[in-house]
């Protein structure tokens, strides 16, 4: 198997500045909506076809906009907001763009709007962004995670999905290229152009941490032989990328990988099997995983000519590894051991499924706890709750999704 076949690009993120202007019709009765998006998928399918070309696999190619409050009208002005979505949703479509994130909410009264953005459409995602100590928005973003579970208005939000595509989120930066927590910089942000393409990459590498950690062996030898394995591997796309963007007919600007290790559901794709390769960890979750965990986050924010963009620390999607999965219906993993390992891997608490019974306030309790470990490390994490309707704790869920594995239902 070569370099190539053990790792996919999972998304090419370009990012897009909006204005409530591009949903107004212009002199030709058009809307530059329209133009901007049509540009943009224009880039993303001409990137991906090089990316193929040379070699490499490319699952998603995706669209994150600024913070959808600078564009989108309120909550309370509902059939404006109904139709500037649709109108979105019909651009992204007729594009061939399957994944925009709206970028976040940066107050109490936009997350209002996040429900009818999720439930509008499979394609659009967004989230709600937590300033420190700000339990009013923590509240809200709960109370948000519980109506999008119950909501039942379209096939994809139905037993608990809708929130696949919403999360609540803490110091996540510009530039993060994995949804829902993706968002360009704020329109109101003039040290970039916003006139220029910026374009970021997620990856996919289960297989690829998997043959690297098992010829590491020792937790020592992660600052060397994991560490220059993986940046080798990824040094040609690296290169690949910056030719992209500097061949590029309008200004683009390549803005990085999210390094981090991430998880597929193929034969041989869990992350967490990978890392229990490493001598000192034996099962994952045990004595030993912290240290491992830790040291692997600092290998991948330190690859050497590699720049790195986004969380660039270790994933631990509870339903996207198997193997997490596995570990949890035995209740080896819990939130608690989440939360611990986040502290110094990154992401957060990531489609955790728990019971759609949970209180609002039990749900406010894990995104304080996330939030307060972002803030007192500096650290862009998330927090991403699978809410199962009418299923308790100890039950195994029944998403019946493509981009995600069967599991217990977690205690809170």
């Amino acid at each position: 198997m070569s370099v190539q076949e053990e790792f996919r690009v999972r998304a090419v993120t370009a990012f897009l500045t909006l204005e409530s202007s591009d949903f107004v019709q212009d002199d030709e009765k058009t809307f530059s909506l329209e133009r901007k998006i049509a540009q943009y998928a224009s880039f993303l399918k001409d990137t991906k076809t090089k990316l193929i070309n040379n070699g490499y696999e490319v699952q998603t190619v995706r669209i994150a906009t600024n913070p959808f409050g600078e564009y989108l009208a309120k909550a309370t002005e509902k059939e404006t907001l109904k139709q500037q979505l649709e109108r979105l949703d019909s651009c992204l479509k007729s594009n061939g763009i399957e994944f925009c994130a709206l970028g976040p909410a940066t107050t109490v009264e936009e997350v209002d709007c996040c429900p009818q953005i999720v439930s509008t459409s499979h394609r659009l995602s967004c989230c709600a962004d937590l300033d420190r100590n700000d339990v009013s928005m923590a509240k809200k973003a709960a109370a948000c995670m519980k109506i999008i579970s119950e909501l039942e208005c379209a096939q994809h939000v139905k037993n608990g999905l809708g929130n696949f595509q919403f999360c609540a989120t803490a110091c996540v930066k510009n530039f993060t290229p994995f949804f829902p927590a993706a968002r360009s910089a704020s329109i109101s942000d003039r040290s970039i152009d916003h006139n220029a393409i910026c374009f970021a990459v997620g990856l996919e590498n289960g297989k690829l941490a998997k043959r690297l950690l098992k010829e590491t062996k020792t937790w020592e030898n992660i600052s060397s032989t994991f560490r220059l394995g993986m940046a080798d591997a990824l040094s040609p796309l690296s290169e690949l990328c910056k030719s992209i963007a500097e061949d590029s007919e309008r200004a683009t600007v390549f803005q990085g990988f999210d390094t981090s290790l991430n998880p597929s559901l193929d034969e041989g794709g869990s992350v967490i099997a990978a890392i229990e390769e490493i001598d000192v960890v034996g099962k994952f979750g045990n004595r030993g995983s912290l240290a491992t965990v830790a040291e692997i986050t600092n290998a991948v924010k330190n690859l050497p000519n590699i720049q790195h963009v986004g969380y660039s620390g270790l994933m631990l999607p509870v339903c996207e590894d198997e193997r997490l999965a596995t570990l949890v219906s035995q209740n080896d993993v819990d939130t608690t051991k989440l939360l611990a390992l986040s502290s110094v891997c990154g992401v957060g608490l990531d489609t955790v499924p728990i019971s759609g019974f949970v209180s609002e306030s039990e749900i406010l309790s894990l995104i304080l706890d996330v939030a307060a470990l972002a803030f007192r490390y500096s650290k862009s994490l998330s927090c991403r709750l699978l809410l199962c309707p009418g299923q308790n704790s100890g039950e195994m869920t029944c998403f019946n999704s493509p981009y995600m594995c069967d599991c217990k239902i977690m205690d809170i």
